[in-house]
């Protein structure tokens, strides 16, 4: 669309006078009234030669946001003067500029000092913005300011009205806090102490403000003339005191049986029947005449104490196609929002209602109205796989990348609820935008690889090969450290692995912290199918994390004797002596952990001779360890595969201490029966634990280890009976 310029008819010289190439919205007149500083000085004009170099810079710089002028200000010192002369008098900082959660702040410190006079500021939409940044802007912005919109966000308090309702001003008309669901009003008036002389309008619309707060808000603020607040508690109670409680009570029961339009129409004109008389027989505060002049008053009454439901919500909810069309032909208004700050078009997506859907967005409804947790309309219908919802949403220009606060699209959300055609809807959309060329933009690869990941991870196949298909890379790292391949295998999808794998997927993939690797998580979860997928596509067995522990030991720890035997006799085989960094080898792990099944297979393996004997770096034996800890079945597994009992640690501690120590009589027998030592720390133990058995047999057998004559077997291990001390013949 064209634009006239307006510029200042004088000499040369004045085009190089700041704040004299002005725009027509900024020289009719200003808000109070007066006409423009300039206006009668300018005349239109379409001829940019007239302008001159600097005022066409100054014309191009209007044009531009509050992002792009940071970057003209870096260019040279005389753009950074004219940025910080141009006559801005409407600074939008909505979301609908670039600006967002990560730069709103320093955009906003930095524009106090980039702007000779604004009139009008614009947050709405911001979620980020807190009680702080009023408090900045009513210090700072506030000589000039006539309106300030705080709409949409949800961050804002108590604290930040007070900040601008105790804020002294001679020319702020109008101040709005819509939708911002945390403004209660749970102050006194008394906490009001600001001055604001032009103050005319207070809009806290669908907030939480109770009656306490804009009934009589007038005495601190005699220049007001209209208090918003609608869809609040404070409308609840209103409608909840005589003469409008018997209307409200016939308007849910006609909103509660879903009647003709005949009785709605009936109550609405009861209603305004009785709003009309009560305008004529009593004096009005602003607020409740600003209340009940409000052409939708009845029809957006919370249907609550706490102001979290209307009639359109609650038909919307629960899926009313029909007095859904009603009220919105009655006029409901079509942006109230519920506890979770969801709009009746979120409702109506969730639920798949077509024909509510197509309703709202035709009466002005938000297609991209964002609830707490920043979901979407778009995102509600693809988690639910409503198709048709979702297609009809995008044809009306929904959003598909918006992000939720968890960092998920309705692509993300449709891929991990399995929703297949949701997902071909959002991908041929994307396809058709004009910016969606390749796949190097880094926001959509990120979104593409998340959904993914969250596929492989709920096992929807389908989704997975079509997602591979169209041309992404399955190696690519998330940022918390895995890729599709190592959640397929964690979760034990073994049709997912194979897709992966036949499309590229790297097996050997490490974590880059830790190095776990996608057979080592595979093994730790018990997937031994996904095991075996792995290793038919080459992966290393022996592969070890940043500890050197491979997928072997863990599979022994966690006691997967089907995994330990597969990974053993694969191709290039486990190595069943391997030791992790602190000397752990897999028998030392299944003794540790007391699993005997593991244990026997592995000294009993016919294609590897496990080394019984292995210590760890301190000593520590198979054998002492499984004493320790009391195993008796392990203890014979050990001794009938030929392990020393008498092997001590570096210390000097032998297994019989260690089951002296834990007070294991069998293991102790089972010792002793093949030729185990006693010597004086046992017996000391043994004395510790105060246990008579104990002390008996390890002194009998420390008795005969000084006889001449070698001693008698111990008794079978199965007798824990005490035999006699003189049972051990002498022995040199």
């Amino acid at each position: 669309m064209k634009r006239t310029i307006e510029y200042v008819v004088a000499g040369s010289n004045d085009m190089a006078n700041h704040g004299r190439v002005l725009l027509p919205r900024k020289m009719t007149s200003l808000a109070s009234g007066r006409p423009g500083p300039l206006a009668e000085k300018c005349t239109p004009t379409n001829d940019l030669d007239a302008l001159g170099e600097e005022g066409l810079v100054r014309h191009v710089l209007t044009f531009l946001n509050v992002k792009e002028h940071h970057v003209c200000k870096s260019v040279s010192k005389q753009w950074k003067s004219l940025v910080e002369t141009l006559d801005m008098f409407r600074l939008d900082l909505s979301v609908r500029s670039p600006l967002h959660s990560k730069n709103l702040e320093r955009a906003l410190l930095s524009t106090i000092h980039s702007y000779a006079d604004i009139r009008e500021i614009n947050f709405t939409g911001q979620r980020s913005l807190c009680d702080r940044d009023l408090l900045v802007l009513t210090s700072c912005f506030w000589s000039t300011l006539e309106s300030i919109v705080v709409d949409d966000c949800l961050d804002i308090t108590d604290f930040g009205l007070l900040a601008i309702l105790n804020a002294q001003s001679q020319r702020l008309t109008r101040v709005s806090f819509r939708h911002c669901k945390h403004i209660t009003g749970r102050f006194a008036q008394s906490a009001i102490a600001g001055q604001h002389p032009s103050l005319k309008t207070l809009d806290f619309y669908n907030t939480r403000v109770g009656r306490n707060l804009v009934q009589g808000l007038e005495r601190c603020f005699p220049s007001l003339q209209h208090i918003f607040a609608a869809h609040t508690p404070a409308h609840f109670d209103l409608f909840e005191q005589a003469p409008f409680h018997d209307i409200k009570m016939e308007w849910m029961r006609a909103v509660g049986n879903q009647f003709h339009d005949a009785p709605f129409r009936l109550v609405l004109a009861d209603f305004n029947a009785t709003a009309s008389s009560v305008f004529k027989s009593s004096s009005l505060s602003v607020f409740e005449r600003t209340l009940l002049t409000h052409p939708s008053s009845l029809l957006d009454v919370p249907l609550d104490a706490d102001g979290y439901t209307s009639a359109l919500l609650y038909a919307c909810d629960n899926d009313l196609d029909n007095l859904v069309k009603r009220l919105i032909k009655l006029g409901a208004a079509v942006d109230v929002t519920d506890r979770d700050c969801a709009t009746p078009l979120c409702l109506a997506a969730a639920t798949g209602s077509l024909s509510s859907v197509d309703a709202l967005l035709a009466n002005g409804a938000c297609v991209n109205a964002r609830t707490l947790s920043l979901a979407t309309p778009l995102y509600f219908a693809s988690e639910m796989d409503w198709t048709e919802v979702v297609a009809h949403l995008l044809a009306h220009n929904a959003t598909p990348d918006a992000k939720t606060t968890s960092n998920s699209t309705a692509l993300c959300v449709a891929a991990k609820n399995g929703s297949r055609a949701s997902v071909h809807q959002l991908i041929r959309h994307r396809a058709r935008r004009p910016s969606f060329v390749t796949l190097t933009k880094k926001a959509t690869m990120e979104e593409l690889m998340l959904a993914l990941c969250l596929a492989c991870e709920r096992s929807h196949l389908d989704i997975v090969r079509d997602l591979l298909a169209f041309g992404l890379n399955p190696n690519l790292v998330m940022d918390n450290g895995v890729t599709p391949l190592y959640l397929a295998c964690q979760m034990g999808h073994k049709s997912i692995v194979q897709a992966l794998c036949m499309h590229g997927a790297n097996p050997n993939f490490r974590r880059p912290a830790g190095g776990v690797s996608c057979l080592y998580i595979a093994a730790q979860e018990g997937k031994a199918d996904v095991v075996r997928v792995l290793l038919s596509f080459g992966v290393h067995v022996n592969a070890t994390m940043d500890d050197q522990s491979a997928a072997l030991h863990i599979a022994v720890r966690m006691g997967h004797l089907e995994i330990v035997q597969v990974l053993h006799q694969a191709a290039d085989g486990g190595d069943l002596n391997m030791q992790t960094r602190s000397g752990l080898s897999p028998l030392f792990i299944a003794c540790e952990e007391g699993h005997t099944a593991i244990v026997t297979y592995l000294v009993e393996s016919p294609s590897y001779k496990v080394n019984v004997n292995l210590q760890t770096h301190n000593g520590t034996s198979p054998m002492f360890i499984a004493s320790q800890k009391g195993y008796d079945e392990i203890v014979k597994v050990l001794c009938a595969a030929g392990a020393n009992v008498n092997l001590a640690k570096h210390n000097g501690t032998c297994p019989i201490d260690a089951a002296a120590m834990g007070g294991h009589a069998g293991v102790a027998v089972t010792l002793l029966h093949h030729g185990a030592r006693v010597g004086g720390l046992a017996l000391h133990f043994a004395e510790r634990r105060d246990d008579p058995t104990m002390q008996a047999l390890l002194m009998a057998q420390y008795q005969a280890q000084w006889r001449t004559v070698p001693p008698m077997l111990c008794p079978p291990p199965a007798t824990l009976q005490l035999p006699a001390v003189d049972l051990f013949p002498l022995e040199r």
